[in-house]
């Protein structure tokens, strides 16, 4: 009998064993997060042709090591709620190909919690299918293809960050259809998802005026050179030029014209490559008088513009860049692009709550709704909902002469 109950109750206790781990064990975290640490991957193009982009990931480096180091306001611990952002961006040589390949080694090999601020239209939609099938984060892409904020009842874990291109190209065709109503426009673009949208938003804003674009001309991204795009838009006529192109191609356009001696009465250039660095190599290679007038947009603080010397934002940022890049080229708005774009990603962990999950912050960056970011023009407000992903919709147009943008005109909302 005695026997009995000690067999029965080991039974018992080998049940309990098997089934109490189970019961009351605390869900396993998502990959990427631990007690101490939470980190975040990225792609960039680090070398290759538009590798002039590469200060983007190490501002965004920066901040983080400075959030990392400091004590929050929010829960006075260092990072966010006490864990340490960890940072790994890869060199994808500026390749959708490689960008592929690097995006699986960083979720199945690197165990990254999330994709953030990967650089790219063509290489973020190589990687979206991929990263919605395994429900991956891939939020605050830095491209302003429309895509990541319009579809997103198909891609739900991807998400943009900066103004779209359709938004920027549409307030160009606004402000030339009230300010040069009888303008001749030609366009040199990227022949692809880039250039199109630009076009896009420009025949938008223009509206009734579109048969103002007189000629047009697209390039291939791996074009070695646009010249003869540059000079059958000279032999159109116009006086007005639009440039869609990436940083390498708009600093030869310029190199170009200035060979041709054709100085367009109005120059237009995108965000993209309208930064003090990208406009200093278009001075040397075609003269300041060929680029002094170009008129773009913006929506962050220039730290090449000595108005925001004594602002509080810039004054954080020369602060991080001393500490963390003293070597860097501080003027080069790339590297507050990363910050200001770093800045965002911490405001949507905090959101995301205490105990991150990769859902958690899915939902977080659909409900922003801040404008306190540094590194941001004055009464931008970074804001999205469920049915707007689009974090940040307005832009201030800007003038290039001798070295410096300006900002004119009042804030302008591209949607």
């Amino acid at each position: 009998m005695r026997k009995w109950f000690f067999v029965f109750g080991a039974m018992i206790v080998v049940a309990s064993l098997t089934i109490l781990p189970g019961a009351f064990a605390r869900p396993s975290a998502d990959p990427g997060v631990t007690a101490k640490t939470i980190t975040l991957g990225g792609t960039f193009p680090l070398s290759g042709p538009v590798s002039s982009y590469a200060p983007i990931a190490s501002g965004m480096k920066a901040y983080f090591s400075y959030v990392n180091a400091r004590r929050s306001t929010v829960d006075r611990k260092r990072g966010v709620y006490g864990r340490q952002i960890v940072w790994k961006f890869v060199d994808d040589a500026y390749n959708p190909a490689q960008t592929v390949q690097i995006t699986r080694q960083l979720v199945e090999q690197e165990k990254v919690f999330a994709l953030v601020g990967g650089l790219g239209t063509e290489h973020q939609i190589a990687v979206r299918e991929y990263l919605n099938q395994q429900k991956v984060p891939q939020i605050f892409v830095s491209t302003g293809a429309s895509t990541f904020g319009r579809d997103y009842g198909q891609y739900p874990w991807t998400i943009g960050w900066q103004p779209d291109y359709v938004s920027e190209g549409s307030i160009y065709g606004k402000y030339i259809a009230a300010n040069q109503p009888t303008a001749k426009i030609a366009i040199l673009f990227q022949n692809d998802d880039y250039g199109k949208d630009y076009i896009e938003g420009l025949e938008k804003g223009l509206g009734s005026r579109q048969n103002l674009i007189v000629a047009r001309q697209g390039f291939e991204v791996t074009a070695p050179s646009v010249a003869s795009q540059i000079a059958t838009l000279r032999a159109s006529g116009a006086e007005t030029l639009m440039i869609f192109a990436t940083p390498p191609k708009t600093i030869q356009t310029y190199a170009i014209m200035a060979r041709l001696g054709w100085k367009p009465d109005n120059i237009y250039l995108n965000s993209v490559s309208a930064t003090d660095a990208f406009l200093s190599l278009a001075v040397q290679s075609a003269g300041a008088a060929a680029v002094n007038g170009s008129i773009s947009t913006s929506y962050n603080k220039d730290p090449a513009n000595a108005k925001w010397d004594n602002d509080a934002g810039m004054k954080l940022y020369r602060q991080i860049m001393a500490k963390y890049l003293p070597n860097a080229r501080a003027t080069d708005g790339l590297y507050l692009y990363g910050m200001a774009k770093a800045h965002s990603t911490v405001q949507a962990l905090y959101l995301a709550g205490k105990t991150p999950t990769r859902a958690g912050l899915q939902r977080a960056v659909a409900r922003l709704n801040y404008k306190d970011n540094p590194f941001l023009l004055p009464g931008i407000v970074t804001k999205t909902s469920g049915t707007d992903r689009f974090p940040i919709s307005q832009l201030r147009l800007i003038r290039f002469n001798n070295g410096t943008w300006t900002e004119f005109g009042s804030l302008l909302a591209g949607r």
